[in-house]
């Protein structure tokens, strides 16, 4: 018969583990597991220590020389976590059945016990095992999933940055750690003679879902709009309305996904930035030390197709720099409802822009200091949600 894993008895009286075993033996023959024994706590986590890996649940003693049953549970939790637990004891200590239930022990029995309701318990064990064991490969699963999205979700989105002697160009994107791929697209398209459509959008939704939808926004924008537009015809208010509308009908059997995109048309020969906005956070820009908000008004996307976007300009000089940003770098709730409708306002932010910009002087790893920074404003936490900074400086 194939072993598929282990049982471990532990008592010090051999008749009440020999009494234990025989209770047991045709349950666990017929789950094909191998029943172990041990006379105290030491020569249990001896047995463990060569087959705690393969150990599906362990039934342990209260009263036991040494050791006593409570503390191996507890030794047993925080060596072999996957092992699930049962106490078995005559005593009524209630001091140690609760340091066995902190321990997380599954359930505890007393003596004497009845055969039928033993049976019934190592049976709630063995379930919760084999449960426990599913949705950990479940998890397994998923996680590989996530990395492959989000290793795809790089490829598709890394833009190949324009070199240029009238600008620079520097991208940073950090998925949410537990998720691995989100929902932030960027780009840098060259547009020809120092020209360049600069794009950031957020996706209120998570993990493959908001990669999707980012690969969509990809597949969409530069074969669809900016090669049959020309690169003198872009205006970035009518870009947006167009991609609204698209983004309508990509996503008209999916509800409660929102969408806010910036978009930015610059000459860099002129240092003249045209932009508009649906919903996302204003840029800033830097310029002779100081920060401020390029403001720019605009709704997220959402179902209505005839949402109108206004633009606005800016003229830039050598030295000036501009930074997008999505909402994860302040630590934003989103701008949107659980139904993925628009709020009239966007989601309240952890940090304000202008706190964390002006805090962090222009430099060669600018975008470093600011996550760093924005760490230390929200007192270390870790990022929650998948974020992007988007910056260009004139040269």
């Amino acid at each position: 018969m194939n072993r598929d894993g282990y049982l471990l008895l532990v008592d010090d009286e051999q008749n009440i583990l020999k009494a234990l075993k025989r209770e047991f033996a045709d349950w666990a023959y017929e789950r094909a597991l191998e029943i172990l024994t041990a006379s105290n706590a030491q020569e249990a986590l001896a047995l463990l220590a060569e087959r705690g890996r393969e150990t599906v649940i362990a039934v342990s003693d209260l009263k036991m020389p040494g050791m006593k049953g409570s503390d191996l549970l507890l030794e047993i939790q925080s060596r072999w976590p996957r092992i699930v637990t049962i106490l078995l004891t005559g005593y009524s200590e209630t001091e140690e059945i609760v340091k066995a239930v902190s321990a997380g022990i599954f359930s505890y029995i007393l003596k004497p016990w009845d055969s039928q309701y033993l049976l019934v318990e190592i049976g709630k064990a063995w379930e919760h095992a084999k449960l426990r064991e599913a949705g950990e490969r479940h998890l397994r699963t998923l996680e590989t999933q996530l990395r492959l999205a989000g290793e795809l979700q790089k490829s598709i989105l890394r833009p190949s940055v324009p070199a240029s002697e009238k600008a620079e160009f520097r991208v940073t994107y950090r998925p949410a750690a537990a998720l691995q791929c989100g929902g932030d697209y960027y780009d840098v398209i060259s547009l020809g003679n120092d020209r360049y459509l600069i794009l950031l959008g957020h996706v209120s939704a998570q993990g493959v879902q908001a990669a999707m939808i980012t690969a969509i926004l990809k597949a969409v924008i530069f074969p669809e709009f900016v090669r049959g537009a020309g690169a003198s015809a872009i205006v970035p208010s009518e870009f947006l309305q167009w991609l609204n509308r698209r983004m309508n009908f990509e996503l008209r059997q999916t509800s409660g996904i929102g969408i806010t995109f910036f978009a930015g048309y610059l000459d860099a020969r002129t240092g003249s930035f045209h932009y508009a906005n649906a919903g996302a956070p204003h840029p800033i820009l830097l310029r002779a030390g100081s920060a401020s908000e390029l403001l720019v008004t605009g709704t997220p996307f959402s179902a209505s197709n005839s949402i109108a976007y206004l633009d606005q300009h800016a003229l830039l000089q050598a030295g000036d720099a501009v930074s997008l940003f999505t909402p994860g770098l302040l630590g934003a709730e989103p701008a949107f409802t659980d139904e993925g409708n628009a709020r009239n306002a966007p989601g309240e932010a952890l940090i304000k822009p202008l706190e964390l910009f002006t805090s962090v002087p222009w430099g060669t790893a600018y975008h470093r200091a600011l996550l760093e920074k924005s760490q230390s404003l929200r007192n270390g936490r870790d990022f929650d949600d998948h974020l992007t900074i988007l910056t260009f400086s004139m040269l």
